[in-house]
């Protein structure tokens, strides 16, 4: 009889879930969350948010798969994606990712093939409101919302304007490889972005640089204090990423 009871016993304790008792409940884990989607060459580009096992994003970024580095077009290619559930805290909303086959200006610094991710604060629809001569063009963001030492440089349509780290390795005579850069638009940073070679991304493994960073941000949010360049194995796709996110009010 006993035996029956305490058979009995297991079976209502598998069915309500063992989990469910005093001292055993289960706890959150780490997760990753894929968002949009769209086609690059033969593969893919994608964005996704990493969050912690408090539910907290602790990188975000976009993966672009084997098969589209593989096949990317002879022409300039530019893609939008924007920003899976869980990434809202890092007030990223979409990104602006492009392929630039035969790089930009300045020349003999990037005239050569590399992309430009830009991860915007705006939506997408106000990204697109940014004219050429764009008179919010004329107003910068108060010097302590940009690292020391940045630089201001050309303003672009359906972008901003970019500012640019005079001390990066491009500027002092050797090739250029990554660099990181901010976007403002009327006063406020909107983007932050990432630029970097298709050489640089076809050969890294797990490579991560600082962030610098401004005094102040205009919002409290999660910003990040790395960018990392990584090649996933297991999903056969690299990984640009904003890490080491933290809450800044």
């Amino acid at each position: 009889m006993m035996n029956l009871f305490a058979a009995a016993l297991v079976a209502a304790s598998a069915f309500f879930g063992a989990e469910e008792t005093p001292g055993s409940v289960k706890k959150p884990a780490p997760s990753v969350r894929y968002g949009e989607t769209v086609a690059l060459g033969k593969g893919t580009l994608r964005s996704f948010v990493r969050l912690d096992a408090q539910g907290n994003p602790a990188q975000i970024g976009v993966a672009v798969s084997e098969a589209a580095l593989n096949s990317l077009p002879a022409e300039d290619k530019f893609l939008v994606v924007h920003m899976p559930a869980g990434s809202e805290k890092t007030l990223i909303q979409h990104v602006s990712f492009n392929w630039m086959p035969h790089g930009h200006e300045p020349d003999g610094v990037y005239n050569v093939p590399h992309f430009d991710c830009h991860f915007y604060m705006t939506s997408n629809e106000e990204r697109m409101g940014i004219v050429a001569d764009d008179p919010r063009f004329a107003k910068n963001p108060e010097p302590e919302y940009v690292p020391q030492g940045f630089v201001r440089v050309h303003p672009l349509p359906q972008m901003g304007v970019h500012w640019v780290d005079p001390t990066s390795t491009e500027f002092q005579g050797k090739p250029f490889t990554t660099t990181f850069i901010y976007g403002s638009l009327d006063g406020r940073v909107t983007f932050l972005e990432p630029m970097f070679t298709l050489d640089f991304l076809r050969k890294v493994k797990d490579e991560r640089l600082p962030v610098k960073q401004p005094q102040k941000v205009a919002r409290t949010g999660y910003y990040p204090t790395e960018y990392r360049y990584v090649y996933n194995a297991a999903e056969k796709q690299y990984e640009i990423i904003l890490d080491k996110l933290q809450n800044r009010p």
